[in-house]
């Protein structure tokens, strides 16, 4: 895959040892920067331009480091450049050593030096599917407390709140970003307060960033501890053995691929509440979410954008049907494009019937995604019919359906599938989603 720049931080921060950069540890061998430099090059060859962040004082080891891998003059331009104070201030650094050609960029922490091609992989599939912003991340699996600092010596910490670890992701590197979107993050950075890495700064502009499935060889490696974990896992992927973390190994670290994205086939009669619990789902998750609704109505409204009424396929009424199942197959499509990238993705939908059902199934299968399918009901027919009536709609030219057309609607039992009833309340109905997709 081929990309316009690649910005390697190789900052001084936290030391391995008394004399040496981190950046400058060997890791079996070989400076961890160059281990890092590698592994991006095995998938981004060749950038067009390459920038690496030395340590102040330090550059000319880390070009002797990265020197084997990339010549200084050919299809990729290279320089080193000396870093700042801190990891903004190194970043900043080497944007400002780029070319005006260059409109995507990967910012990787050379503390990484271990993350496997696949990571990178993902990363860029993203940038190029149209992302602006992309980390990759893991699910956090200790448990979280928020604390109240003592502020009088020699008292302990106290624990004022438990963060709920589903919605809780460790990011990694590389980052990707829109140059452009990149550059303006750190031109406001002083004013928008610090940030650890690149992604809480453009978080900081109201921006949106994506994620991707990390990986457990993308760990940090900051203290001799984590130098230890890291080789023991590139030893346990390189003998093909499983990497504890979800990761599988194989007979070289390349092989190691990130954990199957969940595809969540949530589906249901109209007035359940589909779609504002796919909603609340796909933004705890960063997932996509893929709204059958949404797309019926547009191939409704035709090229002109003239108002159609819904589609009965969807979660709608059916004034004006589709010639055919148009919608479901465009959001097969969507779904199956997400999933490649390795996104979580809610298709949002009635799927009323057992070919609708088995088409997502084949979806998951083909993406090689995990599938979860749930269904949403409502008990309680007075709440069910208070909640058709007072729906209103949030597509352009979208007729929602009467509580005859909702109740009259063909709609196939569904068995062996998970079942939650939407009397539950928001946050119940999420808690327990999020139990269910994992």
């Amino acid at each position: 895959m081929s990309l316009g720049a690649i910005l390697v931080a190789a900052g001084q921060g936290t030391r391995l040892g008394a004399d040496q950069p981190k950046a400058l540890v060997p890791l079996e061998g070989e400076p961890l920067v160059r281990h890092a430099v590698r592994g991006l090059l095995a998938v981004a060859s060749p950038p067009a331009e390459l920038v690496v962040v030395a340590p102040p004082g330090h550059e000319a080891e880390v070009e002797s480091a990265v020197a084997p891998l990339l010549p200084g003059s050919g299809p990729t331009r290279r320089w080193v450049v000396t870093g700042g104070a801190e990891r903004p201030d190194s970043v900043r650094l080497g944007l400002r050593r780029l070319s005006g050609t260059v409109d995507r960029v990967l910012v990787h922490d050379a503390a990484r030096a271990a993350t496997p091609p696949p990571v990178v992989e993902a990363v860029i599939a993203a940038l190029s599917a149209g992302y602006r912003a992309v980390v990759p991340a893991l699910p956090v699996t200790d448990t979280i407390k928020r604390v109240a600092v003592a502020r009088t010596p020699g008292r302990l910490e106290q624990a004022t709140a438990t963060l709920d670890r589903a919605r809780l992701r460790a990011v990694q590197t590389p980052q990707g970003f829109d140059r452009a979107l990149l550059e303006r993050a750190h031109e406001q950075w002083a004013e928008a307060g610090p940030a650890t890495d690149d992604a809480g700064m453009v978080e900081a502009l109201g921006e949106p960033v994506h994620l991707v499935p990390g990986d457990p060889l993308g760990t940090k490696i900051t203290t001799p501890p984590d130098l230890a974990l890291v080789s023991a896992l590139r030893a346990e992927a390189s003998a093909g053995r499983p990497v504890p973390g979800g990761t599988r190994g194989s007979r070289a670290v390349r092989a190691a691929a990130p954990a199957a994205p969940v595809l969540l086939v949530l589906g249901g009669l109209p007035g359940t509440g589909k779609t504002t619990l796919a909603r609340a789902w796909a933004r705890q998750r960063g997932a996509a979410h893929v709204r059958i609704d949404t797309l019926e109505q547009t191939l409704l409204a035709g090229p002109a954008g003239s108002d159609g009424a819904s589609a009965g396929g969807g979660t709608g009424g059916s004034e004006r049907p589709l010639a055919g199942p148009e919608g479901y197959q465009l959001g097969y499509a969507v779904a199956t494009d997400q999933l490649v990238l390795g996104l979580d993705v809610v298709a949002d939908s009635v799927n009323p019937l057992p070919v609708t059902r088995e088409a997502w199934r084949s979806v998951a299968e083909r993406a090689g995604a995990r599938l979860v399918e749930v269904e949403l009901v409502l008990a309680d027919q007075e709440e069910r019919r208070r909640r058709v009536a007072a729906r209103r709609p949030d597509i352009a030219g979208h007729r929602l359906p009467s509580w005859a057309e909702a109740v009259g609607r063909e709609y196939a039992p569904w068995p062996g599938v998970t079942r939650l009833d939407s009397a539950a309340s928001p946050e119940r109905l999420l808690g327990t989603l999020q139990e269910v997709t994992g």
